[in-house]
Order: C-alpha cells, then sequence, then structure tokens
C-alpha cells in the first residue's frame, strides 16, 4: 500500500508508539499507530493520518468507538497545523486517567474467619492436590484452572498456589476479578505484574515495553530478560464467574489464555470459578469458557477429608481452651459436608457462643443448621439495612457509587462493618458467594448432610409418652417411663431435632408447635419427615442410584454410596450399613421409597406407606428394642400368623406374653392399645411366609445385631458365646439362614 502510495509513513515523530494498524473505510485508506506515555508506557492516545489530507470525521468516530482506541482520544496528526505537543497533552475525556481497580485477593487473619479465604498460614490439607501443583508449575505449565462449587475452597487453594510460586522464587499476583470491566482489566494485570516481578529482579523489561493492547502487552513478557526459567510469573483470577456476564470480556480473557500458551516463558494464568451455576450450557459465554478450560490443566477441587476436618477440629479446640463434646464434634463433620466455608461458620459461631456463656448441649440443638445461622445474621438487622443488603445481592458486583445514590452510605458502612458486605475496587458484593445465593433465593444452596442413628421404631417408644405428657416432657422423667438413662434419651430426640420434630428446651423434648397442634399429628409428622428428607443429600443420593440401575437400590449399593455423602466422616463398612439402614427406613416412613425386601425403589407421587407409625397410642406391652430372651419358635409362628391376616390378641395371663415379647422386641411388630399385634413391615411375612431378608434387616438393627450376624456369615461354625449369640443364631437358623443354605441342605445342617 505504500507502493501504491494509499498510504505514508507517519508524518509526526514520537518517542514511544506501538501496534501499528491499517484502517479502512467507506471514507478510504488510513494509517494509526498507538502513542504511548514515556514512562508507565500505557496507551496514551491514538494518532492517524492519511495519505490525502486530513481524516474524516465519521473515521475518527469509528476509530474512537472500536476495540482498538479502548476510549483514549484519536487525533488527526496529517493536518498542517497539528503540533506533536498536542498529542502526547492529556485531554479531559482519556479514559485512561480512569484505569481500572487492580484488587488482589485477601487471605484471613485466623482458622475460623470464614468471611475470607484461608491464608497460606491456615492452610489445611489437599496434600495430593498440592504436590500435582507444585509439579506443574515447574513443568512448562502456562493455564491453569481452578473448578469446584461455591464454598469449597478455590479461593484459598489460589492464594496457597501463590506462596507455592514464591517459594519456588517466582512472583504471583493473585486477582479478584470481580473488579474487571474491560479488556483494560486484562492488560493492566499483565502489566502490574510484569512491573512487580521487574522490581524484584525477577526478570528485566526490554526496553520497547508497551501496554498498548493485550498483543503488545504479551510480546513485552515474551522479550523480557529472564534471571531463572525455573522462576515462574503467575497471575490468577478468582471469583472468575462474574467475568462471564459479559462475553466480551470473557473472549479478552480467552485471547490472553490463548496467548500465553505461545510464550516460550515461564508466565502462568490461572481462574477459578464455581461450577454450581445454573443456565451455562444455555448461555452464551459457555463457549468461552470451554475455551479457556480446554487450553490449561484442569484441577477439580473435592471437599476436606476426615483427616482435614479433625485438623480443625483440634484447632477449635484449642481455640476454645476445652475439649469438644463427641457428638458436638460428630456434628460439626456431618453437618460441614467437608466443605471448608460451612465448617468454618459453624466453628465461628461455636466460638462466639461459647463466648456468651452458651453451653455445648445448646449448641448441639442449635448451632448446626446453617439456614438458621443466616437468618440471625438477618435477624440482628434493622429493615433498612436488609433492604440494601438484597439490592447488593441482586445486581451484585454493583458499583458502589450506584448503591450510594439509592441508600445511605452510613446503611452501607455499616453492613461493610458487620462484614455481610465487601467492597471490591469501586463494587460491592457480599461476604461470600453462598450468602449471596441465600439473599436471591432464600434458601442455602447445600443440602442438609446429617446422619441418622435411630430407627423410626425406636422413636415410637419415646413420643407417645411426650404426647400423653402434653407435647413436652422433662429428660429424667421419660428416662423413669422408659426405664433407661438420660444419655439413651438425649440420643432419640437428637433424631427428631435433626428432622425438625422437636424444639430444643434445656433437658426437655419439646414437640414443634405445628405438630401439636394439628388435627392429625401423625400426618403432621410424616409430612415434615418427608420434607426433612427431600432436601437431604441422603435422598438426592438415593434418587441418583434409583435412576443408575434401574429402578432398584440395595441396601449394600446404597451403603457404598454415604462415604460420599459424608466426606468428613470416618466409619467401617459395617457401620455405614446400619446408617444406611435407618436412613431408608426413615424415607420408608416418609413415603419417600418403597421396601423390597433387602431392595427399595422410589415410591411414585401421591403414595402414602402407614405401616410404621410413631405416635401410637402407648401399648399395652412395653419392651425395650433388643436381642430376644426366649426361643424363636413361637415369635416365627405368631409373625406367620399376623402375615396370613388372622388376628393376634395379647393373653392376659403373663406367661402367655412371651412371644408377643419377643416380635415386639425385635422390632418386628406393636401392640395396639386394643391388645392387636400389628406386624410394622408389610414385606415381613406376606401371605404368612417370612421374608428372610426384612427379618435379617430388623435382626441387624439391634444393638450388637450386625455384629453378632456378621460374624456367624463369617465363621458359621462360631459357638454360642453367651445369649446373643444363642438367640440370633436361633432366629437365622429357624428360617433361611443370611449365608444362604436352607434347613433341607446338608450345609445347614453342617452349620448347625
Amino acid at each position: 500500500m505504500r507502493e501504491l502510495a494509499l498510504i505514508v509513513d507517519e508524518p509526526r515523530s514520537f518517542p514511544h508508539t506501538s501496534d501499528p494498524a491499517l484502517i479502512i473505510t467507506s471514507d478510504g485508506e488510513f494509517a494509526a499507530t498507538i502513542v504511548l506515555d514515556e514512562f508507565s508506557r500505557k496507551p496514551h492516545s491514538v494518532a492517524v493520518w492519511s495519505a490525502g489530507g486530513s481524516v474524516p470525521q465519521p473515521t475518527i468516530d469509528l476509530i474512537r468507538s472500536s476495540d482498538y482506541s479502548g476510549g483514549i482520544p484519536v487525533l488527526d496528526i496529517g493536518i498542517s497545523d497539528f503540533s506533536t505537543s498536542m498529542v502526547l497533552t492529556r485531554t479531559s475525556d482519556n479514559k485512561v486517567a480512569d484505569e481500572p481497580l487492580i484488587a488482589t485477593v485477601v487471605g484471613s487473619g485466623s482458622d475460623f474467619e470464614y468471611q475470607l479465604p484461608t491464608s497460606p498460614r491456615y492452610f489445611v490439607g489437599r496434600k495430593a492436590l498440592l504436590s500435582r501443583l507444585s509439579a506443574r508449575l515447574g513443568g512448562g505449565e502456562h493455564v491453569m484452572v481452578f473448578n469446584a462449587k461455591s464454598g469449597w475452597g478455590k479461593s484459598s487453594l489460589a492464594l496457597k498456589l501463590g506462596e507455592i510460586t514464591t517459594a519456588l522464587g517466582g512472583y504471583a499476583l493473585i486477582l479478584d476479578s470481580r473488579s474487571a470491566r474491560d479488556s483494560r482489566y486484562i492488560i493492566e494485570a499483565v502489566r502490574r505484574a510484569a512491573t512487580e516481578a521487574a522490581r524484584r529482579g525477577l526478570l528485566t523489561l526490554p526496553n520497547e515495553a508497551a501496554w498498548a493492547t493485550l498483543t503488545s502487552a504479551l510480546r513485552t513478557v515474551a522479550q523480557a530478560a529472564w534471571g531463572n526459567v525455573d522462576h515462574p510469573l503467575l497471575i490468577f483470577f478468582d471469583q472468575f464467574e462474574n467475568v462471564f456476564r459479559d462475553p466480551d470480556l470473557t473472549r479478552g480473557f480467552r485471547d490472553l489464555a490463548a496467548g500465553v500458551r505461545e510464550l516460550s516463558v515461564p508466565f502462568i494464568v490461572g481462574f477459578a470459578w464455581k461450577t454450581d451455576l445454573v443456565g451455562w450450557t444455555e448461555s452464551h459465554p459457555y463457549q468461552l469458557r470451554d475455551e479457556i478450560r480446554q487450553m490449561g490443566t484442569l484441577f477439580a477441587i473435592d471437599p476436606l477429608g476426615p483427616s482435614e476436618v479433625n485438623t480443625l477440629l483440634t484447632r477449635l479446640e484449642k481455640r476454645t481452651g476445652t475439649r469438644l463434646a463427641p457428638e458436638l464434634k460428630s456434628r460439626l463433620r456431618e453437618y460441614s459436608q467437608g466443605l471448608p466455608w460451612l465448617l468454618k461458620k459453624l466453628s465461628d459461631h461455636i466460638l462466639r457462643e461459647l463466648g456468651k456463656g452458651a453451653t455445648q448441649e445448646l449448641l448441639l440443638a442449635e448451632a448446626l443448621n446453617v439456614q438458621n445461622l443466616f437468618e440471625a445474621d438477618l435477624a440482628e438487622l434493622d429493615p433498612q439495612e436488609y433492604e440494601v443488603l438484597r439490592h447488593i445481592a441482586r445486581f451484585a458486583p454493583i458499583p458502589a457509587s450506584e448503591v450510594t445514590e439509592r441508600y445511605s452510605p452510613e446503611l452501607v458502612q455499616s453492613l461493610v462493618n458487620q462484614r455481610l458486605v465487601v467492597q471490591v475496587g469501586e463494587s460491592l458484593d457480599t461476604c461470600w458467594d453462598t450468602f449471596r445465593d441465600f439473599l436471591t433465593t432464600g434458601r442455602v444452596p447445600v443440602e442438609d448432610s446429617y446422619i441418622l442413628r435411630q430407627m423410626p421404631r425406636g422413636i415410637t417408644r419415646l413420643l407417645p409418652l411426650v404426647i400423653d405428657s402434653g407435647g413436652e416432657a422433662g429428660v429424667r422423667e421419660l428416662a423413669g417411663m422408659l426405664e433407661t438413662s438420660d444419655t439413651a434419651i438425649f440420643n432419640l430426640s437428637r433424631d427428631l431435632r435433626l428432622l425438625g420434630l422437636t424444639v430444643y428446651e434445656p433437658n426437655r423434648v419439646k414437640l414443634v408447635d405445628e405438630i401439636w397442634q394439628a388435627s392429625d399429628r401423625e400426618r403432621e409428622l410424616r409430612r415434615r419427615v418427608a420434607l426433612a428428607l427431600r432436601r437431604h443429600r441422603a435422598f438426592s443420593t438415593f434418587v441418583g442410584l434409583n435412576e443408575r440401575h434401574a429402578g432398584i437400590v440395595s441396601v449394600p449399593a446404597y451403603a457404598r454410596e454415604l462415604p460420599k455423602v459424608f466426606p468428613a466422616v470416618a466409619a467401617s463398612e459395617n457401620t455405614w450399613s446400619s446408617y444406611a439402614r435407618v436412613l431408608l427406613s426413615w424415607m420408608t416412613y416418609a413415603s419417600l421409597v418403597i421396601p423390597h425386601g433387602n431392595d427399595f425403589s422410589l415410591a411414585p407421587e401421591g403414595y402414602e406407606d402407614t405401616t410404621i407409625c410413631l405416635l401410637d397410642v402407648r401399648s399395652p406391652l412395653r419392651v425395650r428394642l433388643a436381642v430376644p430372651h426366649e426361643p424363636s419358635r413361637a415369635a416365627l409362628e405368631l409373625i406367620q400368623k399376623v402375615g396370613r391376616g388372622e388376628t393376634a390378641k395379647l393373653p392376659s395371663e403373663d406367661h402367655k406374653r412371651d412371644p408377643f415379647r419377643t416380635v415386639v422386641s425385635i422390632g418386628a411388630g406393636i401392640v395396639d392399645p386394643e391388645g392387636q399385634l400389628r406386624l410394622v413391615r408389610s414385606d415381613l411375612a406376606p401371605n404368612g411366609k417370612i421374608n428372610p431378608l426384612v427379618l435379617q434387616e430388623l435382626l441387624k438393627a439391634l444393638p450388637g445385631g450386625a455384629a453378632g450376624i456378621d460374624l456367624l456369615i463369617r465363621n458359621p461354625g462360631a459357638t454360642p458365646g453367651g445369649l446373643f449369640i444363642h438367640r440370633i443364631f436361633g432366629f437365622l437358623l429357624s428360617e433361611t439362614l443370611a449365608v444362604g443354605t436352607t434347613k433341607s441342605s446338608p450345609q445347614f445342617h453342617r452349620q448347625r
């Protein structure tokens, strides 16, 4: 084009320029270059000129509105009266004066400061992942991506990665990308990282360094002289899901990732975004997101494991200066689900409450419901503060000026002081994304995750007594009625509180008002249990298994999935099996699943199973769940009789009641107020034929039952070491053995 005289060389001489360009419009062909500030080497203005005189104003307007100019002044330097000093003088509309804010991620100042990511000093665990990250830092990596759900520790891991980079002799800049507004942010982030690395002696920038565009910025980094190629330079963009709101900005970051991969210097960029955003696969940025992810190495972050949670619980005990009750520690493990933010939130609550004089017993009842904790945070706000907080959550990150134009600065500052709102540059956001989701949706986007330990039929011993006492009763009083200990009552009432059936009263068991005032208390109980379990991870896990296994889920298959539901809980295989049976029994009571022997299926909508009732009026026959004291034959015949539909009425003579006591003690039946024996499972003896799998399930639920049966399965020749083995053995032999032999087989006689 020079040969054809369509363009000419630059008519003015400027000290520093970059990114020369050819401009073609309907007005003709023009040449342009970006003029740099002499000291910062940032873009100052765009110089444009024509081979045939002045540049038409429409062309200048087009250049000014393009990405090339980035909003800086565009000046025609080819006119005869133009002075070079004019282009070097900043004008009032020069947007470079309004530089993007480069906000860094700030770490916590303690183990349990949940409003901020964990500082490297307080980082716990993830040794395998850290080892992999260290290897990639020194292995020629250029792009890293952290993916995980909200609160799983992406920001904390990014800060730890920065510490590892520094330990290797490099430099790391961990940025909060919520302050990103346009492509200039990306260039400024690269410039800040490179200039700071140069200041620390990591590299030497070239004489012709330029930070006008992403292309010139990457060229500058590529041409830098590195002191040691084993000392990496890392820029990490955290909270990156906020960038996806702007496709053009996302495209700029995609170009950064692509450009970095072409460099032969140890320059690394990282990204962290949460994977529990809704609608990504339907919205525009998902293609750009996937391109970024495909260009680098993906690091999926899992929840904390049992040992990591134990480490944090040990630190919590040191902070409190006292030993935590085993039940409280167990609840923290269960409910935190191994999520760092949730464990820190709960631990912080415990620290504050213990500091106020609360007892661990009270905390057991109230502390471990994160939605209640969020609601407690909001309860301390006045209506105006709550309105401001909701507005910020809805539009976050939102410019602070926009908020203070609508609400008083004092209200905003109050929320900042309470750490419910954080300032990110000139924008405001909630303290963390999980809280933001709660404010906008009304619920915590984390399913409940606690372990139930009592079978529903175990609760039937307690609730009728509470009803008889007017809806609430003292623990000591209930212990006396059931001839048991206060601890046993606490254990029974624990599951009731978790399911939302009772409220906490010190040393008392009290039904929630909605149940006590209901016209049909049993139906209300069943409804509330179903509601609680529907938002529990144990139920969603069952639904997933049900879909994968053609509508039938076995107890062993379900038990194998539970360690994934409770990653912070360590338990034996037998214990997980017991937990599985308890959870499935509660789901059966809530009419969520249908039992089929040792298998279960998902119940259809409208299905109702009333086999188990929690509020049966006190039975004339009350016995504990325990290994039976009588021989099995009479009890099994009684079960078969009721299974055939025949009536079995409790005899008035005490010595004739033994079979009834045995059936009730193994949890197979209950005696109603009229003295009629009813089976708790319709599938126990259909048409009078005992289902051995259901019988085995009932026996395993007895105290020590699972261990005893497992012993017999492993060693059928075990000698009765006491009444327990003798009675369990008798029940198993009376029908089909758990190991699969029958009374007619030779194996049966050898085992007997």
